[in-house]
């Protein structure tokens, strides 16, 4: 754990560098360069560059070359979770107040939608790295990016006033694939390959692996969200460790429909089940609301199931990576960084 938090402690800065180069922090109006701020100086891990740099750096090329993209990467990150933090009516992120509920709705969709330019403009400074023409394939894989994200959101969002009986395994897997898939692990790992020039075969190789290990992701996120303390919500996260900086069962007062939630509903008992419907999405939930649905989970093991699938996720992540970069010593990193995703508790 430690060898990957110094890992993501040393890129965090690299990162944080450059971000600065295309992200002012004076202007006017002052509140919009504030706001713009306010999430990188929350705090975070910054691992979606961290695994963009070190796809390349295993692949043979240079963290250098990919500091444009991990910059981009960041500030796209950062207007998601703006956007994803008002959609949800979120209240706290990295264990601070969340920027709608600082500044208000305005500012804060216009924020994000700043933010959405810079991280094109942060990609277009990589043009005197890469080339015109694989700079034009990156920005492309950025639109794909954004295009399946949207996607994904809008279906997850959508299905959260439908039946809870509607939502499947399945169902929950495509909108993982493009909620989280393409930003958290296939766009990072085909970006940080072609920047270290590998063939289209061991791209695809690597694409899977990012997939898998954004899978195992979302997984452990819906975990940490109904088995974490309640103290931990204004802990921030970040590259040292730390709380997690979320809502405590944030995701049953949203009504998210998770792999915990989906095994739950499907082996409950009518009883359990009309609790489930009762609560799941309720806004006004109390503590107390939220730990019966946790209780509902655990008597029916929903939890250790989403933990199994994480884990079998997890070996086809590591099976992947080990095909496309069979030298042990090029991918220790990464293998680090994609038990750290999986095992961690923050």
């Amino acid at each position: 754990m430690e060898d990957v938090l110094n890992i993501l402690s040393e890129l965090k800065l690299k990162v944080d560098e450059y971000i600065a180069k295309v992200l002012p922090k004076k202007g006017e109006p002052q509140v919009m360069f504030d706001g713009s701020w306010k999430y990188f100086d929350y705090g975070g891990k910054r691992w979606r560059p961290a695994l963009l740099a070190l796809v390349c750096e295993a692949l043979g090329g240079k963290i250098e070359d990919t500091l444009p993209a991990c910059a981009a990467f960041e500030i796209a990150h950062t207007w998601l979770l703006i956007h994803d933090d008002i959609e949800d009516w979120s209240e706290i992120r990295r264990g601070k107040p969340t920027l709608h509920i600082l500044i208000g709705i305005p500012h804060a969709v216009n924020i994000g939608d700043y933010l959405n330019a810079k991280s094109y403009e942060a990609l277009l400074l990589g043009k005197d790295i890469w080339g015109i023409e694989k700079t034009l394939k990156i920005l492309r894989l950025f639109v794909e990016m954004y295009q399946k994200t949207g996607e994904g959101q809008a279906t997850e969002i959508e299905t959260r006033n439908a039946p809870l009986s509607e939502a499947t395994v399945e169902w929950y897997e495509e909108m993982v694939l493009k909620k989280t898939g393409y930003y958290s692990g296939i766009v990072p790992c085909a970006i940080g390959s072609m920047i270290a020039n590998v063939d289209e075969k061991r791209m695809e190789a690597i694409k899977s692996f990012g997939l898998n290990i954004s899978k195992a992701f979302q997984i452990q996120d819906d975990i940490i969200n109904v088995t974490m303390k309640k103290e931990e919500e204004g802990i921030s996260p970040g590259t040292e460790g730390g709380g997690v900086g979320k809502d405590f069962a944030g995701d049953i007062a949203e009504g998210k429909r998770t792999l915990i939630l989906i095994h739950a509903y499907e082996n409950a008992n009518e009883k359990d089940k009309e609790i489930l419907r009762k609560l799941i999405g309720k806004k006004d939930i109390g503590i107390e609301e939220k730990m019966k649905v946790i209780e509902i989970m655990k008597r029916y093991g929903s939890i250790d199931y989403a933990k199994k699938c994480a884990e079998d996720f997890l070996q086809k992540a590591l099976n992947d990576l080990r095909k496309a970069i069979p030298k042990e010593e090029k991918r220790r990193k990464l293998e680090s960084l994609t038990m750290f995703l999986v095992q961690r508790k923050f």
